[in-house]
């Protein structure tokens, strides 16, 4: 701050004093606004770096006993940092590394790489991570010229049945086929894998019906190989029913339509056969009963004589395996539960009612001769609610 003083001066004195003093408060004005405008700006600075741009590039291999595991490898350049998208949700900033799949299935992988100098590349492949296909195949059941067939094989596309028997091939996965005759077939299935693959397995299978019964399998015409015992025209069966049938059965199927009573009804058909003393047979068969049934039965019997069917607990009886609404197939206070498969598993599960519960379905010959095997639908006062259906009833030799 510069003092300037002016007492004791003339108006005349004064005057130049004060243009003076004005002269002088200009010229440090400026030199304070030229001594501002000499200081040093702040200076701004930047790192550049400088280099390439990458590539992006990778391979990947499966390994060799899983092939849902797959090594991948970056092979791109000038990459500083890895972001890998495997296409199925999850990532990896790995420069090499090992994705295991959950499922096998083909999967869009895509990699973006960082360079140092901040540069980006990326680049995709449609990665298949999907076993090569295998053919394998069993036998599920066969009853007399019907083969069940499952179909065991791997990463499967499609596939193609040739039965050995000239017939026309089947595209099913796990196809039936009925042979005309008994024979040794040889049956050759050809899978095309999800890669694109084609690998077959051939096995020579041996058809024989070692079917006692003639028509156990309901076909329609089979009707003349049962005899009627006793018939209600309420419930008279149907053969070669085709609409529905039991678990494990063939084609057609044996239908007693369903049915209602008061007073009682039922249906007994039955076929002769001849067996040997102290020989094995075994009785089997598929079922599909309703639930919700009351005071209705299923009874299937092994008899001596045509004009005996006794179901009770005396001596002479000779009702063998049963599924019966009064003996714990439900009760008679309550309705009773579905069935549809093995008669056998069914009464077990069901009661446990029958000769053949205790010999697992097993029949002994006590003489050389004929007995008569007996199926029987009915209802003492109630409803079946529903059909009962019936397929492979089968009596074969026990070896």
């Amino acid at each position: 701050m510069v003092e300037i003083y002016s007492a004791g001066l003339t108006k005349s004195s004064k005057k130049r004093f004060m243009k003076k003093k004005i002269s002088k408060l200009l010229f440090y004005s400026l030199l304070v606004v030229f001594a501002s405008s000499c200081q040093k700006d702040p200076i701004f600075k930047s790192t550049v770096i400088d280099g390439s741009k990458p590539t992006s590039a990778f391979t990947y291999t499966a390994a060799a006993n899983n092939a849902l595991a797959i090594t991948f490898a970056g092979t791109g350049t000038n990459a500083d940092t890895y972001y890998w998208q495997f296409g199925d949700g999850t990532t990896s900033t790995s420069n090499s590394p090992v994705h295991t799949y959950a499922a096998a299935g083909k999967y869009t992988v895509t990699l973006k790489i960082n360079s140092a100098a901040g540069y980006s590349a990326t680049s995709s492949q449609l990665v298949s991570a999907i076993p090569a296909a295998v053919a394998s195949f069993a036998v599920a059941s066969q009853f007399e010229l019907s083969l069940a067939l499952n179909n065991t094989s791997t990463s499967v596309a499609s596939v193609s049945w040739d039965f050995g028997d000239g017939s026309a091939a089947s595209t099913t996965l796990s196809p039936q086929h009925r042979y005309v005759a008994a024979g040794n077939y040889n049956v050759k299935l050809t899978v095309t894998g999800l890669l694109g693959d084609v690998v077959t397995q051939t096995q020579t299978i041996s058809v024989q019906n070692t079917n006692l019964l003639k028509g156990g399998g309901f076909e329609a015409g089979s009707a003349g190989n049962w005899t009627v015992w006793s018939s209600q025209k309420d419930i008279s069966p149907v053969y070669g029913y085709t609409t529905d049938g039991p678990a494990g059965g063939y084609d057609a199927c044996l239908r007693f339509p369903s049915f209602t009573s008061t007073a009682g009804l039922n249906e007994l058909i039955y076929q002769p056969v001849q067996v040997i003393a102290g020989q094995k047979y075994n009785l089997s068969a598929v079922v599909k009963l309703p639930a919700g049934g009351t005071n209705d039965y299923l009874q299937f019997y092994i008899s001596t004589d045509p004009n005996t069917w006794i179901e009770s607990s005396a001596a002479n009886a000779n009702f063998f395996l049963a599924l019966n609404n009064y003996h714990s197939w439900g009760s008679t206070s309550s309705s009773t539960t579905a069935v549809n498969g093995d008669l056998y598993a069914a009464t077990l599960f069901n009661g446990q009612y029958g000769l053949g519960v205790n010999t697992k379905g097993i029949y002994t010959a006590t003489t050389t001769g004929t007995v008569y095997i007996g199926i029987q639908a009915g209802v003492y006062a109630g409803k079946s609610n529903g059909d009962f259906l019936v397929d492979n009833v089968n009596f074969v030799k026990v070896n």
